[in-house]
């Protein structure tokens, strides 16, 4: 009876991993409704500050701003948002997946990067750069900003982005990030933050600015065109970066909960066959005693 307790051991084993997963996936249940109801708040008020950007370039006009410029691109600066932990499906693989093909797009174009999150900071320093063998450039890491995300504690990261692109070390940011859809649909999305410029915004908002949306009238803008400009669009680019984490942290949650819900099915349908296994070799046992039983009473007959 050697295997069948083996079997029985087993089926404990797979039926204790089940109330794991099943917990992990009620803990990221209540995670992924908190996050989403998030990013449902929030999605209001990052499509105004575009739309805001948007009319205060047309009232604004000829005036320029060092995040608005325009040039060549030679360098590229990429953030990766990623997860810290794992077990969420093929969350971060799809994102390092859409990162591989940009960069095979892109061979011309030097690339670095910023990570947020642990598991895009570990997949880049493993990726090499073309034929070099060298790993990939990360300029800075945040892992701690998915926890507790905030304007205020993304203000770091967009301080380090707009020196990259003012002093010229970078002629284009991009993020790349997951945009929650559903619980059962996310998708990994490609977003430039800076320059900023018309275009970029009126796709982000997916709307078409056409007449009825410029400002009507002449605008007198204080204390100048520049202090605002200034001002707006360190915020824009917070608020951006706020947003695509929200999105991000929300998609994590709701590929978690899939994947240990399908870890939970997996498991029971494992526990199903180890005891209809189990119940095999019992029955199998028995019908051995019955026989050896009935073989020895008509001996003794």
């Amino acid at each position: 009876m050697a295997g069948a307790r083996d079997i029985k051991a087993r089926i404990k084993g797979v039926k204790s991993t089940g109330k794991i997963t099943r917990a992990m996936e009620m803990i990221s249940a209540v995670k992924m409704r908190k996050a989403a109801q998030a990013v449902v708040a929030i999605r209001p008020y990052a499509e105004g500050a575009l739309e805001l950007l948007n009319q205060l370039e047309y009232a604004v006009g000829t005036e320029s701003h060092p995040l608005l410029e325009e040039r060549p691109i030679k360098r590229e600066l990429y953030i990766v948002i990623t997860s810290n932990r794992g077990l969420c499906g093929a969350f971060n693989a799809q994102i390092m997946k859409r990162l591989r093909s940009i960069l095979e797009q892109d061979k011309e174009r030097e690339a670095v990067f910023l990570t947020i999150g642990k598991k895009g900071e570990a997949a880049i320093s493993r990726m090499p750069v073309g034929t070099k063998a060298e790993s990939a450039n990360i300029i800075a890491s945040f892992p701690d900003v998915l926890a507790e995300p905030s304007p205020l504690a993304l203000r770091p990261v967009a301080r380090v982005i707009m020196e990259e692109f003012v002093s010229k070390r970078v002629d284009r940011v991009v993020m790349i990030y997951t945009d929650y859809v559903s619980v059962m649909t996310q998708e990994v999305k490609v977003r430039a933050l800076l320059p900023v410029i018309l275009k970029d915004t009126k796709r982000t908002l997916n709307t078409n600015m056409n007449e009825s949306l410029r400002p009507k009238g002449e605008y007198t803008i204080e204390p100048s065109p520049e202090s605002v400009l200034e001002r707006m669009i360190p915020k824009l680019i917070e608020m951006e970066l706020y947003h695509g984490i929200l999105e991000s942290n929300a998609s994590q949650e709701a590929a978690r909960m899939m994947a240990m819900r399908n870890a939970t099915d997996a498991a029971k349908e494992m526990a199903d066959d180890f005891t209809l296994m189990y119940n095999q070799l019992r029955q199998q046992k028995i019908t051995q005693e019955i026989a050896e039983l009935s073989a020895g009473m008509a001996a003794v007959s």
